[in-house]
């Protein structure tokens, strides 16, 4: 819709916004997690975590290789306060070996486990490959020990993770046939039994080792690998299964990736909390916690659009002899048209000059200056964010904040939450949406508060329309 301008006389005062990355999240190396050993892969089990570890226990003699270290076990640990944990235990006596018992999952009835451990798991002289294994919590401890029905012990079946229903096993296997070191796959439940591996595909899985597989309820699985475009050794990605094709990856970016290696991201549901393993700190793997720090904005408005077109006409003008003359609006510097009345797009805020002439079309001179307006244009104050409104599904696309126009107010922070529980406090930002579907993009900011009584916060949505990728 244009606007229709008679006179205007507008004011804009234009600030020049700089943004500052802020993280959005806390990271902590976890209170029950320690230096002196390494833990890898946590896992919730009731109120607290299980996870893998190389922990010294009683008098078991350090048989890990040449690193010198303890056998790899399970263990448990309960959280009794808000950063309050308790001690870290051995899950059960029932799941120890001498050798290698590794990475855990667990089914939602909390009863069900499969983890890993060696196939001569009793015979610590000699190396044998890692399968998957499981046991059901009866009477009170971890027993009936099983091993799982694809094992073989020509390779190795490493990370097991269990979707939410319990339908689907994820992990990583050196199997034959793959595309490199490590590969992930799937086996589905039907009935007692489970199907063949699955392997996830060249847009997943790469020439190096992708491993440690977790799959969040939503139906993302996070994996680590150290071949897909990234920032350290082993970076943390995801995939989505869409429309029977596992997608490509997205990295997660820092500050949860490292220059280092991580791993084994697990997550609340809204992505607000949660753990993951890492040997950032170049010590020890350990376990890092993770929490949202960004402000909330409890009033974020539908983004408005600016509108830079006007349609131009003066009140006072009469009927001339278009043979010999015409109206001719001038706007800014450059620009003619040759009318009554004028459509016009201005490229953007800012001030400009336009005048009505009336034009001798024998000699092209003016023959009377009929009106003359000085027009200041200026956004809507609100924050902004520029970007396509549709999109493909896996199309990398640029979101942009710094367009964001708001009086006595110096932005100095963006937070953006796309809609798909990516959350990131660049002015911009590349992302791509791997899910068809409507997402609702917020970008808030906050001021350069001295103290937190002056900080100000202003917020706007956008809804973004993903279509299916094309064929």
């Amino acid at each position: 819709m244009k606007n229709r301008l008679v006179i205007i006389i507008l004011t804009i005062f234009l600030t020049r916004i700089t943004g500052q990355a802020q993280e959005v999240y806390s990271f902590e190396r976890a209170p029950f997690s320690t230096r002196a050993y390494d833990e890898y892969a946590p896992v919730y089990y009731q109120d607290g975590l299980i996870f893998s570890a190389n922990k010294r226990m009683d008098m078991l003699r350090k048989i890990d290789g040449n690193k010198g270290k303890p056998p790899w076990n399970i263990f448990v640990v309960s959280q009794t306060g808000e950063s309050e944990w308790g001690r870290v235990d051995l899950l059960s006596d029932n799941l120890r070996s001498l050798t290698y018992e590794g990475p855990v999952t667990i089914n939602q009835g909390q009863d069900l486990i499969y983890f890993n451990r060696n196939h001569e798991a009793g015979n610590r002289k000699m190396r044998s490959k890692v399968g998957i294994f499981s046991a059901e919590f009866i009477n009170g401890e971890w027993t009936n020990i099983q091993p799982f029905e694809h094992n073989d012990p020509l390779y190795n079946f490493f990370h097991p993770t269990l979707s939410h229903d319990g339908n689907m096993l994820f992990f990583a296997s050196d199997l034959r046939g793959g595309y490199g070191g490590f590969d992930l796959y799937v086996c589905t439940r039907s009935g007692t039994t489970w199907s063949e591996p699955f392997n996830l595909g060249p847009n997943v899985n790469t020439s190096g080792n992708d491993i440690y597989p977790v799959i969040h309820p939503d139906g993302r699985l996070y994996f680590s690998s150290n071949r897909h475009p990234g920032i350290g050794g082993y970076d943390i990605f995801y995939t989505e299964e869409v429309n029977g094709e596992w997608v490509e990856p997205v990295n997660v970016g820092e500050p949860f990736n490292s220059r280092r290696n991580d791993a084994s991201l697990i997550s609340n549901n809204d992505y607000t909390h949660g753990f993951f393993t890492s040997n950032r700190d170049r010590i020890s793997n350990n376990i890092f916690e993770f929490k949202l720090t960004a402000p909330t904005f409890e009033e974020c408005k539908l983004q408005e659009e600016n509108n830079y077109c006007y349609t131009f006409f003066e009140t006072g003008t009469m009927d001339i002899d278009t043979t010999s003359f015409m109206y001719e609006w001038r706007i800014g510097q450059h620009d003619r048209i040759r009318a009554k009345e004028a459509d016009y797009c201005f490229p953007g805020p800012g001030d400009y000059v336009v005048q009505l002439n009336v034009i001798d079309l024998l000699t092209g001179e003016i023959l009377v200056n009929q009106a003359y307006h000085e027009l200041t244009i200026e956004d809507i104050e609100q924050v902004y964010i520029t970007s396509p409104d549709t999109v493909l599904a896996g199309q990398e696309i640029n979101f942009n904040g710094t367009r964001t126009y708001l009086k006595n107010f110096n932005v100095d922070r963006y937070y953006w939450d796309m809609g798909d529980y990516t959350r990131t406090s660049n002015p911009e930002l590349d992302h791509r949406f791997t899910r068809p579907g409507i997402y609702t993009v917020k970008l808030g900011v906050t001021n350069d508060a001295d103290n937190p009584e002056e900080l100000q916060k202003a917020c706007s949505f956008k809804r973004i329309i993903v279509l299916p990728p094309s064929e």
